[in-house]
């Protein structure tokens, strides 16, 4: 039986980079793969280039940067479970390109929002909505 994959998290920024974007080989449209990492943070995995003995061009999985609180949140128990996720790298800013500020890598994640649901707790997500009274921005009034 197949899963029915829906974006769970479309656009999701990986903290912690820890490689150079641009010496990696890695491209948007690639494929990741989130590992729980011993401190309970999720992990993205891809595919990058490394060389070996400096010379030798090989292509390995290796660690890129993890996901921050909030998708941990959701992701975490989902992994432990042995939930199918696909993710794939969305946004790609290297080095040479991140003139006003540090590189990036987003990437989304697919699973199967059903079998999702049981570990999605939405009042941990909730965020109020703003009020017309609130100093976050001018209100927007008819008069």
């Amino acid at each position: 039986m197949s899963e029915r994959l829906e974006p769970i998290l479309p656009q999701v920024p990986v903290e912690g980079i820890a490689i150079h974007i641009g010496k990696a080989g890695i491209g948007m449209g690639d494929m990741a793969e989130a590992r729980l990492l011993p401190d309970g943070r999720v992990g993205i995995y891809a595919v990058i280039r490394r060389r070996i003995l400096g010379i030798f061009p090989a292509r390995r999985m290796g660690y890129i940067g993890h996901l921050g609180p909030i998708a941990t949140r959701i992701l975490s128990p989902a992994l432990m479970e042995g939930l199918l996720l696909r993710l794939r790298i969305v946004v790609l800013t290297p080095e040479h390109l991140a003139t006003a500020g540090p590189p990036e890598i987003h990437v989304s994640v697919w699973a199967d929002p059903q079998r999702l649901a049981p570990w999605l707790d939405l009042d941990a997500l909730y965020m109020p909505p703003l009020t017309a009274g609130s100093d976050e921005g001018p209100a927007l009034s008819t008069a």
